[in-house]
């Protein structure tokens, strides 16, 4: 076998050499593009269970006036009726 190549035959490896930097060019855009998406969607999954967070622990200090409201008029009631058995 001969270790010469021809003009041809060199043009021609050039060639698909070019096609498949180009298709690996291609390919590393649409990876990059991608690994972007992602990042953006892990960030707004981020915000998203930050404010679930936060509306969880309104929800759990609404729970807890309630129940100090609740303490409260019991507590405004048994005085009440103390005074009331008092007098």
């Amino acid at each position: 076998m001969s270790d010469i190549v021809t003009q041809k035959e060199f043009y021609e490896a050039v060639q698909e050499l070019k096609d498949q930097i180009h298709q690996v060019t291609n390919t590393m855009t649409k990876t990059t593009t991608l690994i972007r998406d992602y990042n953006g969607l892990r960030k707004t999954i981020g915000d998203v269970d930050i404010r679930v967070q936060t509306l969880e622990d309104n929800q759990k200090n609404k729970k807890n006036y309630r129940e100090y409201i609740a303490w409260l008029v019991a507590l405004v009631n048994t005085l009440l009726a103390i005074f009331m058995a008092i007098k």
